[in-house]
């Protein structure tokens, strides 16, 4: 009996250890990672989301918020190519890679949900990706 309710612990433990967050929870790890308000994030450019950062400090925290804003109206390309363009800056932290990594991820697992479940949306959002060439 001891044996089978310590491995019902460790199943649950295991389980929930195993979930992957939302891409509404990854935009709050993003705002607490680099601390920005919500009523900070600043309108989306439409200028090339996936280019590059600059090196600047404000220029990462911009982007980020911009990436926020876009995860928040759940415009998925947007935040992808956003998160993309950051990933690729020298000057971001490894933790910061990290955040970023795991909120790309989490709009990633959104968006092919909401498209396998047939959102026109979401399918224009995964054509804009392919054709942005990610």
């Amino acid at each position: 009996m001891r044996i089978l309710a310590t491995f019902a612990c460790v199943t649950l433990l295991a389980a929930g250890c195993d979930r992957k967050p939302s891409a509404a929870s990854a935009a709050a790890d993003l705002e607490k990672g680099f601390q920005i308000k919500a009523t900070e994030a600043p309108a989306a450019n439409a200028a090339n989301p996936s280019a590059p950062v600059a090196s600047g400090g404000d220029e990462i925290q911009q982007a980020v918020a911009k990436a926020v804003t876009a995860i928040k109206s759940q415009d998925y390309a947007e935040a992808f190519m956003r998160l993309r363009g950051i990933q690729s800056s020298p000057k971001i932290t490894f933790d910061q890679y990290a955040l970023i990594e795991n909120a790309r991820l989490a709009v990633e697992r959104d968006l092919a949900a909401k498209a396998a479940a047939g959102d026109a949306t979401a399918m224009q959002a995964l054509d804009r990706i392919k054709k942005a060439g990610h």
